[in-house]
């Protein structure tokens, strides 16, 4: 439902919660000078604004709303940048006294985006100063984390394209660059230029929540968003090793798995993926972990958005040979055909479960709503009956275009 051009309404009723649910979706092309920026803006967002303009005002204002709970999300999806702002909150036929909690969040969300707490043209220096560092601090102390060191560092490895392998919350160093009137100029760009999708979930007056909407002081504006990334395969396979003290060593290999989205082989490429290292009957954990006791912490992803599939392993230096080896061997055995079918059957399995329990969650049917609007998607009835057409010779012949393109080996000393 178009409010302006730009800036869309979801509904999504539903009596199978008792909260509601709102997603305050911005969606922008991902740029690398502009992550470091929106990432401040998030934080920001759900700390304070000119209406209630400290932290403790701002949580008790959410406390006199029956306990709603206001939070924001930074994450990508290929070449887009999203930024959300999610509100739960309980359904007005569990309010006493006829007080709607609806018309309230959607006034607490009008402040938010609209009355932010600024000095002049940037926000108001004493706030900004303590997220940035509050900010700066979280991410410092994740790069201190072995893996999530090492998975920046493979994608640096891996993407021609600088902003891809950049985390969503950015990195130190472009955080420390920024100002407070540089985050605010992002944020009123945001409001002026992003795509806005608004996703309303629950048991709610839809006509209601429409005149609310319409409240909103929105623009038209013209967004083009390239969600997915193609990147053609180098014969090179890049490798690299740092060293850095540890008690743990972290090998990541990136391998080139370029299959359209929603595609007849994008199935056999779930399942391959599936089979491979993402539960723990997969054959990564049962192979190389299990068996071999090589890997205290072992696992594969797939992001369908750029055609990545990542292999990771957390293991002693002096078994990286080996390790990749044995890694090497499990990709090989797909290639020529070497599982079982009751490996395929499992696995069909427990991808179909894992989709149906998701969609218990309010954040499960916004991401189903987005991705069916803008990602070429399909509903969950023909997700799982694709999936179970999936033959084995379909999943040989995917294997075989599985190539590896880049390995990159954190050594703890």
């Amino acid at each position: 439902m178009e409010i302006v051009k730009g800036v869309y309404l979801h509904p999504i009723k539903t009596k199978k919660f008792k909260n509601n649910h709102i997603t305050c979706r911005f969606s922008s092309p991902l740029k690398k000078q502009s992550v470091a920026r929106r990432a401040l803006v998030a934080q920001i967002l759900e700390t304070a604004n000119a209406t209630y303009p400290s932290l403790q005002s701002f949580r008790e204002k959410l406390a006199h709303l029956y306990g709603a709970h206001f939070s924001t999300q930074v994450s990508s999806k290929g070449q887009v940048h999203i930024l959300d702002i999610d509100i739960n909150f309980v359904a007005d036929r569990y309010a006493v006294n006829g007080d709607s909690v609806l018309v309230e969040v959607f006034k607490f969300l009008h402040d938010a985006l609209f009355n932010p707490l600024v000095s002049v043209v940037q926000y108001q220096q004493k706030l900004f100063q303590r997220e940035k560092t509050n900010l700066i601090h979280a991410i410092s102390s994740s790069m201190e984390d072995a893996f999530d060191y090492s998975d920046w560092q493979v994608k640096k490895l891996f993407f021609r394209q600088d902003s891809l392998a950049l985390p969503p919350y950015a990195i130190p160093d472009l955080l420390q660059q920024e100002t407070s009137y540089t985050a605010y100029q992002e944020f009123q760009k945001m409001l002026q230029e992003d795509q806005i999708d608004i996703f309303v979930v629950g048991d709610f007056d839809e006509y209601r929540v429409l005149q609310l909407i319409h409240q909103y002081p929105f623009e038209e504006r013209h967004v083009e968003l390239n969600y997915f990334y193609q990147q053609h395969y180098s014969n090179v396979v890049s490798h690299q090793t740092e060293f850095k003290p540890n008690q743990q060593s972290v090998l990541q290999l990136a391998y080139h798995a370029l299959t359209p989205y929603g595609s007849k082989d994008y199935f056999s490429l779930l399942l391959l993926n599936g089979m491979l290292g993402m539960f723990s009957h997969s054959r990564l954990f049962t192979e190389i972990r299990e068996k071999a006791g090589l890997s205290y912490q072992i696992g594969s992803h797939l992001d369908v958005y750029t055609g990545l599939l990542q292999v990771y392993s957390g293991i002693d230096a002096s078994n990286r040979d080996r390790t990749l080896q044995l890694i090497v061997k499990q990709l090989t055995d797909f290639k020529t055909g070497c599982f079982s079918i009751d490996l395929i059957k499992h696995t069909k399995k427990m991808l179909k479960t894992s989709i149906v329990l998701l969609e218990d969650s309010p954040k499960y049917l916004v991401e189903s709503t987005y991705r069916l609007n803008y990602c070429a998607a399909m509903d969950v009835d023909r997700w799982l009956t694709e999936i179970d057409k999936v033959s084995k010779a379909e999943i040989v012949k995917l294997a075989g275009s599985i190539k590896m393109q880049s390995v990159y080996f954190l050594e703890g000393v």
